[in-house]
């Protein structure tokens, strides 16, 4: 029977986790063809193979993946960057630094058992290590449930880009001060220690 955990942060926001034979370490370069295919098999925006290693190459702390014990094989990711740019929040336009979560996805099959959260706070925490103050991304204004897990790590909507995706598609810009989220996000990566869910790369 799969093993339930459950991470209460608040009245409000709960974090659900059936991580049984999954744990989560950063990518390497012979990772990618399977990161592919877990982009291919759950997301409309597929990008190329150089795209994926000219991150990996760039960013190989913020470059998640995790990995279905039992199978040997990657069954989800987070691609992360760091960005320079203008705060999102403050009004005086301050040039910052920060953390843009480039991709992610997670097979179908394994979702709903916390795996994008998990990802999502290993990713958020490597950024923050790099000392960015903000963190945000794109989504399609269509996807309710990204937008609402997104939502429980105090990610709220900023603004809406029209025609964002090939198909036409608008986004939403969604974003967090790191400051708002970090305590979210510290609580999840303690759960995962605390199990030995966080491996290193070998």
């Amino acid at each position: 029977m799969p093993k339930l955990q459950i991470i209460h942060i608040n009245d409000k926001t709960e974090f659900k986790f059936v991580l049984d034979n999954v744990h989560f370490r950063t990518c390497l370069y012979e990772d990618i063809a399977q990161v592919i295919y877990v982009n291919r098999m759950t997301l409309p925006e597929n990008y190329s193979r150089y795209t994926f290693l000219s991150l990996l190459r760039a960013y190989p702390d913020l470059f998640y993946v995790a990995i279905d014990e039992r199978e040997g094989r990657i069954i989800g990711y987070i691609m992360n960057k760091i960005d320079t740019g203008y705060s999102l929040f403050e009004k005086n336009r301050r040039v910052i630094q920060k953390g843009h979560v480039f991709s992610i996805g997670v097979l179908k099959e394994y979702r709903k058992r916390g795996i994008a959260s998990a990802l999502i706070a290993l990713g958020f925490t490597a950024m923050m290590k790099r000392g960015v103050e903000e963190i945000f991304l794109e989504v399609r204004e269509s996807n309710t449930p990204a937008i609402r897990l997104y939502e429980k790590f105090n990610m709220k909507i900023i603004d809406k880009i029209p025609y964002y995706y090939a198909d036409g598609e608008a986004a939403y810009l969604m974003a967090v001060k790191t400051s708002d989220v970090k305590d979210i996000v510290s609580y999840i990566i303690n759960y995962l220690s605390r199990n030995n869910k966080v491996r290193e790369a070998m």
